[in-house]
């Protein structure tokens, strides 16, 4: 993977690019890049995702003939111009194009291509294709994915705590944020994908099968899936000091590797209500009001 997203580089894109066969994944979005995209990047013959949108590249759009692992390219936010052909030899996992906000005048489309193309904000949909979809602005997360607490009926918590989908009882979780950068899906109704990521998270943390909470997945601003995560301790309501550092550290320091189709990620964590403390400034502290932090 090259994920220089958000780096501050400058220049043109070398053509030295088009000779790394083995990358799955293409991130050189929000950066400063000019000048036209080299006519070999579609010796990428194994990349999944293509992103090179919030740049100032120019020219025409990059050939992704021969491309078939693509699934999601996002181009959007450049001055890319002239005609855009989606080819006849797009691969059949392409989910997504993403052209938002440039200077094509013209698009050929592919009859072997249904999914979504995104040109709003490019003259094209002053002209022949106004009235498309293709010109409509969409919502790029439609659906959401949530753990299912179907079992647990109507049952209610406490403000600070949630709901155990494993023993619907309520209980402390610790809870924080998950950031991946690169994974090779876009589809957020898939369900399967997230029940996948739940039990590689109860089973190479050591937690009781069924007690990791998934929500509000989405594609952020910076273009990461951003999921919102709560572990439950094994028994009783809260995780000791030993079990949150253990658990802490194999998220922060990426010890824990989720399924190969997410990719690399970061972990931030909330502060943990640790048994006996309160909260003060937004810290967890004990009785002794210290101030310092348990998370």
């Amino acid at each position: 993977m090259i994920l220089f997203d958000g780096n501050k580089l400058s220049g043109a894109i070398p053509d030295t690019l088009g000779l790394v066969q083995t990358l799955e994944v293409l991130r050189l979005d929000r950066n400063s890049l000019i000048g036209p995209v080299p006519s070999n990047l579609n010796n990428l013959t194994n990349v999944n995702e293509l992103n090179l949108a919030y740049n100032q590249l120019t020219g025409t759009v990059p050939n992704l003939t021969g491309m078939d692992h693509l699934s999601y390219v996002k181009l959007k936010d450049n001055s890319f111009n002239d005609t855009f052909s989606m080819g006849d030899s797009i691969g059949g996992s392409l989910q997504l194009v993403d052209l938002q906000n440039n200077q094509i005048s013209s698009v050929t489309l592919s009859s072997g291509y249904t999914n979504s193309l995104v040109l709003v904000g490019n003259p094209v949909c002053n002209t022949s294709l106004s009235n498309t979809v293709y010109c409509q602005n969409t919502d790029e997360n439609p659906k959401t994915y949530a753990t299912n607490l179907a079992n647990c009926g109507n049952k209610l918590c406490s403000p600070d705590e949630k709901l155990n989908p494993q023993s619907c009882e309520c209980a402390y979780a610790y809870e924080g944020t998950l950031y991946f950068r690169g994974p090779s899906f876009r589809e957020l109704f898939d369900s399967n994908i997230f029940h996948s990521l739940e039990s590689s998270l109860w089973n190479k943390l050591n937690l009781t099968p069924g007690s990791v909470f998934l929500e509000n997945p989405f594609f952020n601003i910076n273009d990461y899936l951003q999921i919102q995560l709560a572990l439950f301790p094994p028994t009783g309501k809260y995780f000791n000091r030993s079990e949150v550092a253990r658990i802490g550290f194999a998220m922060s320091n990426q010890t824990y590797k989720p399924p190969h189709q997410f990719g690399p990620y970061y972990f931030i964590a909330s502060p943990y209500h640790f048994q006996g403390t309160t909260l003060q400034g937004g810290l967890y502290t004990s009785g002794g009001g210290d101030g310092r932090s348990c998370n």
